[in-house]
């Protein structure tokens, strides 16, 4: 039997069976829910920010890689990479 990792999940599951309780109950004196659905529109909110996030992190990443490829290549092209000694000989 597999343990649930959800830190959440017995509040969650705690709340639900104590609603099922009062609504088979069938007393007036119930407080209406607003929150039943909140935790489904967190966690939906969760996974798109997470999803934005780490595309924004691979974004960077790939930028900062472009950019010093593109510093390297312009680099080369100035024969700024080679030793003193190799210019010496060109001249």
């Amino acid at each position: 039997m597999a343990l649930v990792r959800d830190p959440a999940f017995w509040k969650r599951f705690s709340a639900a069976i104590h609603l099922d309780e009062e609504a088979k109950g069938g007393t007036d004196q119930r407080k209406p829910s607003i929150w039943s659905d909140n935790w489904i529109q967190s966690q939906r909110q969760k996974k798109r920010r997470t999803f934005i996030c780490g595309f924004l992190i691979f974004l960077i990443i790939a930028l900062f890689i472009a950019a010093i490829v593109v510093v390297i290549l312009w680099l080369k092209s100035r024969n700024w990479l080679r030793n003193p000694s190799d210019q010496s000989d060109q001249i």
